[in-house]
């Protein structure tokens, strides 16, 4: 489900966030990325030509510093909860978001580089075509 997943990586650009990739980056291609990664979809009611369900996404903020990772990580999930739903439904993308959840961010590791990681999830009510 591209469309989800730039669907909420539309959201962070919007809010101001710079460096969203939808794959982990070598921290030689960027230092103190965000990214947003596809976590899973589940089946929730089935009609005809269409089922429902909650597709999630895995958002990651890492920085240099624990503190400046939290933060971030607060601020991305703060204006993911806030975004309308409607201007992210793309034409032709099979895909209708009708809602958006999220959960607070929390420390995930310090990766192969030494930085710092804090996580949340993005559920998002869809209607998918089929």
């Amino acid at each position: 489900m591209r469309a989800v997943i730039d669907a909420v990586a539309g959201m962070l650009r919007a809010a101001g966030a710079a460096d969203v990739f939808s794959f982990a980056p070598s921290a030689l291609l960027s230092a103190e990325p965000i990214v947003s990664r596809w976590d899973g979809f589940s089946r929730e009611s089935r009609q005809d030509g269409e089922e429902r369900g909650i597709a999630s996404v895995e958002v990651l903020v890492v920085r240099e510093a624990d503190a400046g990772a939290r933060d971030a990580a607060f601020l991305c999930e703060a204006a993911v909860r806030s975004s309308g739903r409607s201007e992210w439904n793309t034409e032709g993308s099979g895909v209708r978001i009708l809602g958006i959840d999220t959960d607070a961010p929390t420390f995930r590791e310090r990766d192969s580089s030494g930085r710092s990681v804090w996580a949340f999830t993005v559920r998002l009510t869809v209607a998918r075509t089929i």
